[in-house]
């Protein structure tokens, strides 16, 4: 029925997946094929058969490690404490900008604030070829920069569906939104892997010569087409939106008075908000449960490398295989929990609590059995990432994401912003962590960090099935305001245009 909502509900996806595209290029292929594999032996007395002892590699895959030869792409001496920097000073930038960005976003307005940042962290994608053979201060520079212009998108677009969702819809809509990593993942991992295996000629300048500097190009470039496609089809409210019709803004006017929810205006209640149940159970539900995603997101590109003993080409397109799983999981059950919830199958809470045990205790299963595999099991090892990752699919449909904008109203930027900030705290220390437990790039060293990831699941679980609240806090309605609204049209259209 919302033809335009869902036009721009398109376009909105289609930021998340620069947004993701644009953070796994660095995170994941983008860091294999830019470095030099034997970076890490530099100076060392190993024999090439002494570290596949080192590392514990069962002779039975010794074969697999002919696929692991330099490419002519690999040309940066990242060592690996260097590229676990790397992996995580994004989030340095993105964790210092979240909880200003949501009170920004009040001021200006989602339309402009989000097309400013998404111009902001392409143009960054754009200049990392451009540096990326200067010293490591640099680059990390550049990528807190990033980090920084990203840290605002997510409380912006809460911000933006706070005032065109209704709360039947909810799920379906940010369903979609919630897809939008798994779909950048998809295309990052597959053609980012394409474009690391070739190189053009060394009378062509650096800069031009490798194939990921192409790709970070081709993301930058979309990036900065998005932001003027934005600007073109989107508004902050449904009131001032050219393509709506009548029918549809009467729609959204009807369900946003039901929901009683405040001005936007309204200023915000920190204190009832600070001591809000459902607001410490988003905080903690989501700090455990972004660890364990960004560590995957992260490092399992480099555990395929080290343990599996994937070559490159192998290593994009498996690596696609989970998100592949976690996309179609986002997409088929979005629909599911509000059908759940429409028929009164289940309350809304339990069916958030539903969704989220679903996608925190899968993957936390599927990693503690990854933890015991080596290269001897490599197939299987993907088969259980796959599950894993599909399982969280449901968390992303119907679980934490979704119930930010079920307590919370018009205050939902700001909450997701303050919690997507302690949450970056997984974004940098995932990597870096990883990198200093798996120094020896052992299966044993590995094991170590996949019963990690999966603690930090399980925790997640438990919290929000314990804490988690379905509907909207008294902090958050403006009961005598919305009953005016509910019965005056004139009064709840100008709801929708403040």
């Amino acid at each position: 029925m919302l033809c335009p909502t869902k036009r721009l509900f398109v376009c909105i996806n289609l930021y998340v997946y620069v947004n993701q595209v644009f953070e796994l290029v660095y995170c994941s292929v983008a860091i294999v094929c830019m470095v030099d594999p034997d970076v890490d032996n530099l100076g060392s007395a190993y024999t090439n058969n002494s570290l596949l002892t080192r590392q514990n590699i069962p002779v039975s895959c010794h074969k697999h490690t002919t696929q692991t030869t330099r490419s002519p792409g690999q040309v940066l001496n990242w060592p690996k404490k260097t590229r676990g920097l790397l992996l995580g000073s994004f989030y340095w930038g993105y964790a210092l900008t979240q909880i200003a960005s949501s009170i920004a976003v009040t001021y200006f307005g989602p339309k402009r604030f989000l097309a400013m940042l998404i111009f902001m962290s392409s143009l960054a994608t754009v200049l990392l070829p451009v540096i990326s053979t200067w010293s490591s201060p640099f680059i990390v520079l550049l990528r807190i920069v990033a980090g920084a212009a990203q840290g605002g998108l997510w409380p912006t677009i809460f911000r933006f569906w706070s005032t065109w969702a209704p709360a039947s819809e909810r799920t379906t809509l940010l369903s979609f939104q919630s897809a939008g990593p798994s779909m950048g993942t998809i295309v990052s991992l597959i053609i980012g892997g394409l474009f690391c295996t070739f190189s053009l000629y060394d009378a062509i300048p650096f800069i031009f010569r490798h194939g990921w500097a192409h790709y970070f190009y081709l993301l930058g470039g979309l990036g900065i087409v998005w932001s003027v496609v934005w600007l073109i089809l989107a508004s902050d409210t449904p009131a001032i939106n050219k393509y709506i019709s009548p029918d549809e803004k009467e729609y959204i006017r009807a369900c946003k008075a039901v929901e009683k929810i405040q001005d936007t205006n309204t200023k915000t209640p920190w204190s009832a908000m600070l001591r809000s149940q459902a607001f410490w159970c988003i905080l903690l539900s989501m700090f455990f449960c972004d660890f364990g995603l960004y560590a995957i997101w992260a490092v399992v590109p480099e555990y395929m490398n080290e343990v599996l003993l994937f070559s490159i080409r192998e290593n994009g397109l498996l690596s696609a295989l989970p998100h592949v799983a976690s996309f179609t999981a986002v997409i088929s059950t979005g629909r599911l929990a509000d059908y759940l919830i429409e028929k009164k199958y289940l309350k809304r809470v339990n069916a958030r609590k539903l969704f989220h045990g679903i996608g925190t205790l899968g993957p936390a299963v599927c990693l503690l059995f990854i933890s015991f595999l080596d290269c001897e099991s490599r197939y299987l090892a993907v088969m259980l990432l796959t599950i894993g990752m599909a399982s969280s699919g449901f968390m992303m449909s119907g679980g934490y994401m979704v119930n930010v904008g079920d307590f919370s109203g018009i205050h939902s930027g700001i909450i997701f912003g303050i919690c997507n900030t302690v949450s970056c705290i997984g974004g940098f220390g995932a990597p870096v962590l990883t990198s200093i437990i798996t120094k020896d790039k052992t299966t044993a060293q590995w094991k170590i960090a996949f019963m990690l990831y999966a603690g930090s699941f399980l925790i997640s679980a438990i919290v929000f099935s314990l804490f988690a609240r379905g509907e909207t806090e008294p902090w958050a309605r403006d009961d005598v305001h919305d009953e005016k609204i509910k019965n005056d049209q004139e009064a709840g259209e100008e709801l929708m245009e403040k």
